[in-house]
């Protein structure tokens, strides 16, 4: 019997999910990054079908982006091998700060799993918001026998985002759609450069055992870096706006 799922040994993008344990939404954000191919066989406007080979990319494009945490322009240069982005060297650099330096990333200690509906009704988010914010990256569940889980950094993540509803700055005021692309955009920005930087900076010049000490490291400093810049920079901006209506005023007065 044919599965629902597949056509003469092809697959629709459920079955990919499926296969993959990589959701639905996840799936098209690959495919309007340009990390996968124009489907095997397209039916209709909106029916398509895939042959196994999508089923092996995807698998490596999520390794890539969750245990070896390249972004994504990183990821399609080395799907498409375009060493104008990154070297193989600087791939392999970075392939290497996998294991310790991973787990030590995203271990949030005392704090249990939690399945994609235990998150909904924890912390009373509205299931449309959860996936808005899974497409854009800003959470990423794994998959484990068929079920999506929250853990690590996305447990902080929720955690945070629910800290932001009880202060006011809830979806009323901001809405996911408004938010979450500026900062998606703007940090996923700041990673490719900063990890290009680092790569380019260390390839061939580190030793290996010495790399994710370095880059854990440097993680940490980095992101007190941008916190204090970032204060910095807002409290300056608020001053200029000041500066700018009292002078306003006083030009006002003065006329």
């Amino acid at each position: 019997m044919r599965s629902k799922f597949s056509k003469d040994g092809l697959l629709r993008i459920s079955g990919l999910a499926r296969e993959t344990g990589v959701p639905i939404a996840t799936i098209k954000f690959y495919m309007r990054e340009k990390l996968l191919p124009a489907p095997t066989l397209k039916t209709g406007r909106n029916m398509a079908y895939y042959d196994r080979s999508f089923v092996t990319r995807i698998r490596f494009i999520k390794e890539l982006q969750q245990k070896r945490f390249l972004p994504l322009d990183v990821i399609r240069a080395v799907l498409d091998q375009n060493d104008a982005i990154i070297s193989p060297r600087e791939v392999d650099t970075l392939v290497g700060l996998e294991g310790t330096f991973y787990e030590t990333m995203h271990y949030a200690p005392g704090r249990n799993p939690l399945t994609v509906e235990q998150a909904i009704t924890h912390y009373g988010f509205d299931p449309g918001e959860l996936d808005f914010a899974i497409e854009f990256g800003a959470l990423e569940p794994v998959d484990r026998g068929g079920t999506r889980y929250f853990e690590g950094d996305d447990i902080l993540m929720l955690d945070t985002l629910a800290e932001l509803q009880r202060a006011g700055i809830d979806k009323s005021l901001i809405p996911n759609e408004v938010s979450l692309p500026i900062y998606a955009g703007a940090i996923e920005k700041l990673a490719r450069e900063e990890l290009k930087m680092f790569s380019r900076a260390v390839t061939g010049k580190v030793e290996e055992g010495q790399l994710a000490t370095m880059a854990l490291a440097g993680v940490k400093l980095v992101e007190r870096f941008i916190v204090l810049l970032r204060r910095r920079l807002l409290l300056r901006l608020i001053q200029e706006l000041r500066q700018e209506k009292e002078d306003g005023q006083l030009s006002k007065a003065a006329g």
